[in-house]
């Protein structure tokens, strides 16, 4: 089984117990300290766990973002030909899929 498995089925306790309904706070932290108790979770483990998901959305972000930068820079810099319809419509395009893809990797 990867690495990446073992972590997730690690933590799966640990994400049921985060979506049962509303219980008592004391029944809570009893359910959350005996999962403490028997799981083997270190900081190398989670770190691993986190940066797996955060990678990706980090990633996605700045390509997001250089992709807005990018399109502005191309309706700034003067053209070679008078033809700038083709040149505001990749602009366009270009600006609306990086504000997508920032939006929707970084959130």
């Amino acid at each position: 089984m990867p690495k990446s498995k073992v972590i997730e089925n690690d933590l799966e306790a640990f994400k049921k117990t985060d979506e049962k309904p509303a219980s008592s706070r004391a029944e809570l932290l009893e359910e959350f300290d005996m999962l403490l108790a028997n799981s083997q979770l270190d900081n190398k483990k989670t770190r691993r766990y986190l940066g797996r998901i955060r990678l990706p959305r980090l990633i996605g972000g700045i390509g997001g973002a250089a992709m807005c930068v990018l399109a502005v820079v191309l309706v700034l810099t003067p053209p070679a030909t008078h033809d700038n319809t083709l040149r505001y419509a990749i602009a366009s395009g270009m600006l609306i899929a990086g504000a997508y893809i920032a939006v929707r990797f970084a959130l």
